[in-house]
């Protein structure tokens, strides 16, 4: 057995469309599903990346409500942040913009094996939006260096169009 890839991610929220608003508005995931809630369970919405996706959902939200769930009550320890990948520099930078122009973009990075920007939600989950850099351009023995995003420089290296990751068909 072995794992392929993150399939979706599940986020216990506070304000179930406060959430929706961010995620849909501000990143721009599409809503698919929303299921109501009920006696037995939280009310929920799923959302998919606008890019071709295989899946039924990338991200749902879940309210974070006394309704029973199929696990234990929600905890307030557990996820440190979600990770979503852009195609392009162009992308990424565009991400910036946006984030930065609506007052909620916590930072920016050069991480070696992907450039990054980093938010968080209205439940204050830190969200990163990454470009996945070429593979060859990858090091494993500095993988935890993160210099200040330079998007004018990465360009330079790479062009702003150059398709990476999943966006440029790489497998899962």
């Amino acid at each position: 057995m072995h794992l392929r890839r993150v399939n979706h991610v599940v986020l216990s929220v506070s304000d179930l469309d406060r959430s929706l608003t961010f995620y849909r508005d501000l990143l721009g995931l599409l809503p698919v599903a929303e299921l109501p809630g009920s006696e037995h369970w939280p009310a929920m919405v799923f959302l998919r990346s606008p890019a071709p996706s295989s899946n039924h959902h990338d991200l749902a939200l879940i309210a974070n409500a006394e309704a029973p769930a199929p696990t234990s009550a929600p905890r307030p320890a557990g996820m440190f942040h979600v990770a979503l990948e852009v195609g392009t520099l162009d992308e990424l930078a565009a991400v910036q913009q946006t984030l930065d122009s609506a007052g909620v973009l916590r930072g920016a990075v050069d991480q070696g094996m992907h450039l990054s920007v980093y938010t968080a939600d209205p439940d204050g989950i830190e969200v990163e939006i990454i470009w996945r850099a070429p593979d060859d351009a990858w090091s494993y023995d500095d993988a935890l260096t993160r210099r200040p995003l330079d998007v004018a420089s990465a360009r330079e290296r790479w062009g702003g169009h150059l398709a990476t990751g999943s966006a440029a068909g790489a497998p899962a």
